[in-house]
């Protein structure tokens, strides 16, 4: 228990939970007042939801009305054109156009003069009557033996044999005219007519609603000023929230009115629980309030921690570590001075190693001469007495061989303080215009057989175009050199020795890549130094030279290199200006 409440109060003192716990307290009174709004906000929501059902609704029905009549129409007409010719000026259905009638969801065809008098019919139609007679395809009263019927259809006029005629097409309007609506059991839709008497209902989807039922006066009234819907939700003495829309003829008359309604009852009210509402939504406003604290917390703690980190590494030497700086925040801002930082002080440190190394050079360089000429004095005269004493002849031959050892190492000690020498006391530098590729040309040539004897492949791509640089071909001819060779040996099984020349910016880069064992990271920052040497009989001169040649030109020599990976030495030159 002591170990968890002391995780709490860590917790609570860390900015992550300061964060979340004010933004808990800020949130409380902007939260109710967002559950009061919201409340508002879903009732008004709801009711512009269900007007805009309703108003879809009815437009589909009538979308179906305008579909089946002009669809009737077209039947009829295609009826007509089947029959013309034939003797009987009335037109007849037979059995295949009934049936394509019917898969079509049309199940009715009348033949009826101008008087409307019933001359053909496939049902026992006594009379038909149009309920708008001076509009076309319409709704249509059939009077049936047992009952009387609402059909919507369309016609066709035709004229033969001195009279006029009308094919009539059409489907019974009843609870099968609309079946994808009728799955809405709730759903009332009606339909109303202009009659004598006025709009009264001749259709509607519920089965206790009475025909004739007459539209309400207030809503006739505002359809016919011209409003493009009426919306009431107390329809019914508040049973239903109903839509009407008006239906009017090429004249722009009313003669119908289309109308959909929703029982109430299976809408109720959001304010029947308005206690439920406003917890559940202050509960859910604590709760986002939290998961967006502890999103920000997470967000502003991370780069934290992650500078933390960084300054960490820094301070144990990683001038390497970087940090995200991704953003445009106070955060992202402190990271990219951070990072920043660590870039200088990278770039100090690569200084400062320089620098120790010029200052070990030229100590070493100093005492190095005197010593050198030292030593050169005792070993002429070791080397002259011992090439007078093999001379003499009276010496056996072990003594003879011995004596050929002593002028040897002699003259092997004497090569290695001449080039000592030269890397501590170098000339100037005998710079003139010249291209890099040619000393690069030069020193393949040169290596061409000691390559081939150790089975490495050289390839030298040169990408510099026409650059030209000022320097000594010499110097740079025995920098590329030392290079190669080293290649050489770090590839003694074999591999490719890759040569590539490029500019970048205003320097020209000339790279030495190798397929060798690499260099480790603890030996890396050595490898410059003078006398440093991983060969067994190595001077450890040979990178050191590059080194100085280097500095004398004013460019600069990059290692880079990971263990089993091979190595990449980089000498980077300034190119020449033009006069």
């Amino acid at each position: 228990m002591t170990k968890e409440s002391g995780r709490l109060r860590r917790w609570l003192a860390s900015i992550q939970g300061k964060l979340i716990i004010a933004s808990l307290l800020i949130s409380l009174v902007p939260t109710s007042i967002a559950a009061d709004l919201s409340v508002r906000l879903i009732t008004h929501v709801v009711n512009n939801d269900v007007q805009s059902f309703l108003h879809e609704t009815s437009a589909l029905f009538l979308n179906s009305f305008k579909q089946s009549q002009s669809e009737a129409a077209g039947l009829a007409r295609f009826l007509y054109e089947q029959k013309r010719g034939q003797p009987d000026p009335v037109v007849k259905a037979d059995g295949a156009f009934l049936h394509l009638a019917q898969t079509l969801g049309y199940s009715v065809v009348v033949v009826s003069d101008r008087d409307h008098r019933i001359l053909y019919s496939n049902y026992p139609i006594q009379h038909i009557e149009p309920l708008s007679p001076e509009v076309r395809n319409t709704l249509y009263a059939l009077q049936l033996p047992d009952s009387n019927q609402i059909m919507t259809g369309g016609s066709f006029v035709y004229e033969a044999g001195g009279g006029s005629y009308e094919i009539l097409v059409g489907t019974w309007l009843d609870e099968n005219f609309i079946e994808n609506l009728q799955l809405i059991s709730t759903l009332d839709l009606r339909f109303y007519y202009r009659r004598p008497s006025g709009f009264q209902m001749i259709y509607s989807s519920r089965t206790d609603a009475a025909s004739g039922t007459p539209l309400p006066a207030e809503v006739t009234s505002e359809l016919e000023e011209g409003a493009e819907s009426v919306y009431d939700p107390q329809a019914e003495d508040g049973g239903y929230r109903a839509l009407y829309l008006p239906v009017r003829n090429g004249r722009g008359e009313m003669i119908g009115v289309m109308s959909a309604g929703l029982k109430s009852t299976e809408l109720p009210s959001i304010w029947d629980l308005p206690i439920n509402i406003l917890i559940t939504v202050f509960a859910a406003g604590l709760g986002l309030t939290a998961i967006a604290g502890l999103f920000v917390s997470r967000r502003l703690s991370r780069p934290l921690r992650a500078l933390a980190a960084g300054v960490k590494s820094i301070t144990a030497g990683d001038f390497d570590h970087r940090v995200d700086a991704s953003g445009e925040d106070e955060v992202a801002e402190l990271a990219q001075v951070f990072n920043h930082m660590a870039e200088r002080l990278g770039y100090l440190q690569s200084l400062e190693v320089d620098l120790r190394r010029r200052d070990r050079l030229s100590a070493l360089g100093k005492v190095a001469v005197g010593i050198a000429h030292e030593v050169r004095n005792p070993l002429g005269t070791i080397k002259t007495s011992a090439e007078l004493v093999r001379k003499a002849g009276h010496l056996s031959a072990s003594d003879t061989k011995l004596i050929g050892y002593v002028i040897e190492e002699v003259r092997r000690i004497d090569g290695l303080i001449e080039e000592f020498l030269s890397f501590a006391r170098p000339r100037e530098p005998l710079r003139h215009r010249m291209s890099c590729a040619s000393v690069v040309e030069r020193v393949a040539t040169f290596c061409e057989p000691e390559l081939s004897r150790h089975d490495i492949a050289l390839g030298v791509v040169d990408e510099s175009g026409d650059t030209m640089i000022d320097a000594d071909e010499n110097h740079l001819f025995q920098a590329f050199l030392n290079l190669v060779l080293n290649a050489i040996d770090a590839m003694d099984k074999g591999g490719r020795l890759t040569i590539l020349l490029e500019r970048r910016d205003d320097c020209l880069a000339t790279s030495f890549t190798d397929t060798g064992p690499g260099i480790g990271k603890d030996i890396i920052d050595k490898i410059f130094d003078p006398f440093f040497t991983t060969k067994p009989r190595g001077s450890g001169l040979g990178l050191a030279k590059v080194f100085a040649v280097m500095e004398s030109h004013g460019g600069r020599v990059e290692c880079q290199s990971s263990p089993g990976a091979g190595a990449t030495f980089t000498l980077i030159l300034p190119i020449s200006k033009p006069d």
